[in-house]
Order: structure tokens, then C-alpha cells, then sequence
């Protein structure tokens, strides 16, 4: 291929989330060729077999294990592999292209450049390199032209949302600089103390706020950030008594900058979102509730139906959904507890519902008619199943992560009525185990006084005996019990 061809190449401006990481597939293309012979005095000390590196160029081991390549010289960072034939070639001349367009004053140090060839077997002009610039000193990142999110170039019109000013600018883009950092942390010249001593004092301040205010809108809760601060702790500790100063052991440093950058990138995600800094912020994760639930309170026959079938349980549950989703952010330290006790009450109502069943049974064995008995049954498997399909559908495998319980709400939450659905589809199984109970009560009372309306007198001794316990309970809790608040 000729260099003029391999040299055309379209810029395309990314964000540094855009790099899918995980994602990456473990296909060998061309397949590796495999051998059986371990040479002779093979101390690792050098690798013969592996192609050398383009001059300037160096190739760094994430703490993960995945590998990017550096040239410190042009200050460039890829994940594209520069030894692949023209790529070199062409993240060279992009370098160069992108630097050209800087102001003067930006020339001397130079920001760094990321550059990722996104499909190095179609160099020439259809040849797309992803891009964009990072400066540590205002923990930014930028590009060189001007960026219309709604076209949604390089994937960007997803993540960030139309911006009020530069300040929410800013904001919205600050946690991407951050995911840069944990991505590629390994040849980074200075240590950010600044930084680090912030996290803890941010961390601190997080875990007696979650102590304190039940509303609190840090992204950890006490626990966790307490776990933090030791692992923090630890690392001091452990650097003092080796009498280092903080950031000089360079062949740990890059464990420490990406682990610590990522808990920066979820705070900093966090505080967008609450509008940290910015004017109207969320300083409690409660704010704007009332107006949240007026939103999904309008007039609807299904909606009403399916309340009123639902024996009026879902209301409870549809406010403490609105509660917890209030301004569309999940905190786990919340969402668990409650998803926990739904699977709790879930699996209760299956156990309930298999004791009724064999209730149903005995009914039918003493003579009760088989109409109501089929109809308490028929409620009562239905009951166990929905229960089922309920715990299966909010197991804690499908809703681990955050991101985990963010997509399945925003799937669940319907554009007209809000989180109410969901709440009616939370309760089902309950008010069907509710309506198998009410029919074999009526079935069982039905029963009973078709036995005895021969003789009224016994008729009225077993309703005294049935009813005047409860009674009894009623009358001493009112006596004695707590006043309602």
C-alpha cells in the first residue's frame, strides 16, 4: 500500500468512555501457532520472537493486564498496536495534523493526545482515527473542533447532554477525564497528591454525611466509604514506613492512580448529576419528590383498576419506588434493602400460597363445594406463579450493579404513569394470594354454617369462639398499645 493512501485517514472526535473495555473480543486474528520446544537457557530477559516496537513508541501492562502503547515524544497514547502495518504511519501524521491546530500557547508542553486507529485492516480514506486531546493541569479533555453533541460523532451525543454553560460543560465532562486516568495510568509523569488528599477528605466528609442525613446524595454509603479510607490509609502507612514520599514507587503507582481515578470518575458522575457547584443543585436525594410523584399520579381507568385490584398494596409500593428512583439515580445502599425484602415477601407469598393449596385439598376432602374451592386454587397457583416469575426476573445476578438496577428501571418506568406499573406488577402476587385466602375464608365459613344451620344455638357458640379472640386483641391493643403517630 502506498503512503499517500495509507497517510488519508478522517478524524473523529470520541470520548475516552466511547473505548469499550470490556467489551473487546478474545478473537486471535490470524490464529496464533502454537509450539512444544522450550529453547535452551530461556531466562526472559528478552522477547526474540516478538516484533520490535516503531522507535520512540512503548508499550505499557495495565494493572488489569491489558496493554496500550505510548510515545512520550509526541506525547501520543493508543490502544491501536503501532507495529501493525501503516498504523504507525498513520497515528504519526494524525499526531501532527491534531497539534497544528492548537493555539501557540498550548504548543510548548503540549497536551497529551489519545489516538485509536478503529479498524487498523482498512487503512486509506475510509480509514476512521478516534481521538481526543487531555490536559492533567486542568484535568480536562478537549478536542479541536467544534463538537455538535446531537449529531452524536464518535458516540459522544450519548453521554453528554445539552450543556446550559461552560461550568455544566465542565461538570459533564470532568468524569471523562477521570476514566482516562484509570484507563491508561501506567506512564503518567506526576503524581496527583491534590487529588488524592481531596478523595479522602471527600470520602470522610461522604460517610458521616450518609451517617447523618438520610437524604444524602454521595454515591457511597458509610460502609463502603470506610473501606476506602482504610485501603487509603493502608497505602500511606505502608509508603511512610518504607520512608517513601507518596507517588516515588513508580512500580506501584499505577495500581494506586487507577483505582483511585475510578472512585473519582463515580463521584464526579454523581455530582453532574445532583448538579454539584452548578445553580439549583440536588443536596438531597428527597428534593423535588412531591412534584416526581405528581408526574406519574394522573387520572387513568387502567391505572385505577389496577390499584383497586391490587387490594390499594401497590400504593405503598409505588411511593417508596418514587422514593428511591427520585431525580432518576440509584444508590444501592437503598435500592438492595428494598429489592431484598421484595424477594423476601415474593417468596413468602409462593410458601403461603403451597399452604393454601393443601388447605384447598383438605377442604374439598371435607365436603366443601368444589366451585370456590377450584376458584381459591386457581388464585392461589397463580400467585405462586407470578411470585416466581418475579424473583427470577429481579434476581440479585440480573440487579448487582447500579448500572444493573439504572437499566431495568428506566425499561420498567412508563412514559405516562411513571414507576405505577411497576408498583401494581410489585404487588400482584400478593393480592392474589389475598384473593385465594378471601375465597377459601368464604368457602370455609360457608361450610361450616351449612353444617350447623340445623341448630343455631351451636351455630352461635362457634362464631363466639371464632370471633371473640379477635375482639379481645383489638380491645387490648387500643388499651395498651402505642397511640398511632
Amino acid at each position: 500500500m502506498e503512503l499517500a493512501s495509507i497517510a488519508a485517514f478522517q478524524l473523529v472526535p470520541v470520548l475516552p468512555s466511547f473505548f469499550y473495555k470490556y467489551g473487546a473480543s478474545l478473537e486471535r486474528d490470524p490464529p496464533i501457532q502454537t509450539k512444544t520446544t522450550i529453547p535452551a537457557i530461556t531466562r526472559f530477559t528478552s522477547f526474540p520472537d516478538e516484533v520490535p516496537l516503531p522507535e520512540d513508541w512503548v508499550e505499557h501492562v495495565h494493572p488489569e493486564g491489558s496493554t496500550y502503547f505510548q510515545n512520550p515524544n509526541i506525547r501520543v497514547v493508543s490502544n491501536t498496536d503501532p507495529r501493525r502495518t501503516g498504523v504507525n504511519v498513520i497515528l504519526n501524521n494524525a499526531a501532527e495534523r491534531i497539534r497544528s491546530q492548537l493555539p501557540r500557547d498550548q504548543k510548548p508542553d503540549g497536551p497529551e493526545v489519545y489516538l485509536n486507529v478503529s479498524d487498523a485492516s482498512r487503512l486509506g480514506p475510509e480509514c476512521i482515527v478516534e481521538y481526543y486531546l487531555v490536559d492533567y493541569k486542568s484535568r480536562s479533555i478537549f478536542w479541536v473542533e467544534n463538537i455538535d453533541i446531537l449529531t452524536n460523532l464518535g458516540g459522544i451525543g450519548s453521554s453528554v447532554e445539552p450543556f446550559e454553560s461552560t461550568r455544566h460543560l465542565r461538570s459533564a465532562l470532568q468524569p471523562e477525564f477521570w476514566v482516562h486516568v484509570e484507563y491508561y495510568p501506567c506512564h503518567q509523569p506526576t503524581y496527583d497528591h491534590e487529588a488524592e488528599k481531596k478523595l479522602t477528605a471527600v470520602l470522610q466528609h461522604g460517610c458521616v454525611d450518609d451517617m447523618t442525613a438520610p437524604g444524602s446524595v454521595f454515591p457511597y454509603g458509610a460502609d463502603e466509604c470506610v473501606r476506602y479510607l482504610k485501603l487509603l490509609e493502608r497505602v500511606h502507612g505502608a509508603e511512610a514506613a518504607s520512608g517513601m514520599i507518596p507517588g516515588d514507587d513508580k512500580s506501584m503507582e499505577s495500581f494506586h492512580r487507577s483505582w483511585t481515578a475510578r472512585l473519582w470518575a463515580s463521584i464526579c458522575r454523581s455530582r453532574h448529576i445532583n448538579r454539584y457547584g452548578l445553580p439549583y443543585p440536588r443536596v438531597d436525594r428527597l428534593q423535588g419528590l412531591d412534584s416526581y410523584l405528581q408526574q406519574q399520579t394522573r387520572k387513568s381507568v387502567a391505572m385505577a383498576l389496577g390499584e383497586t385490584f391490587c387490594l390499594g398494596m401497590s400504593k405503598r409500593t409505588f411511593a417508596q419506588l418514587t422514593e428511591l428512583w427520585n431525580g432518576r439515580i440509584v444508590y444501592q445502599r437503598h435500592w438492595q434493602p428494598f429489592l431484598e425484602r421484595q424477594r423476601l415477601e415474593w417468596k413468602w407469598t409462593t410458601l403461603g400460597g403451597l399452604y393454601l393449596l393443601m388447605m384447598n385439598v383438605v377442604q374439598r376432602l371435607c365436603g366443601a363445594s368444589i366451585i370456590p374451592v377450584v376458584s381459591s386454587a386457581s388464585f392461589t397457583c397463580s400467585s405462586i406463579l407470578v411470585s416466581a416469575l418475579m424473583i427470577h426476573t429481579h434476581s440479585v445476578e440480573r440487579l448487582k450493579t447500579a448500572s444493573d438496577i439504572s437499566s431495568y428501571i428506566y425499561m420498567a418506568e412508563s412514559f405516562s404513569h411513571g414507576l405505577r406499573p411497576l408498583s401494581i406488577a410489585f404487588t400482584l402476587p400478593k393480592a392474589l394470594l389475598g384473593y385465594g385466602v378471601l375465597i377459601s375464608a368464604g368457602s370455609t365459613l360457608h361450610h361450616l354454617t351449612s353444617q350447623f344451620q340445623d341448630n343455631p344455638t351451636e351455630l352461635l357458640h362457634l362464631s363466639a369462639l371464632a370471633f371473640l379472640p379477635l375482639l379481645m386483641s383489638v380491645a387490648m391493643y387500643r388499651a395498651y398499645g402505642p397511640s398511632p403517630l
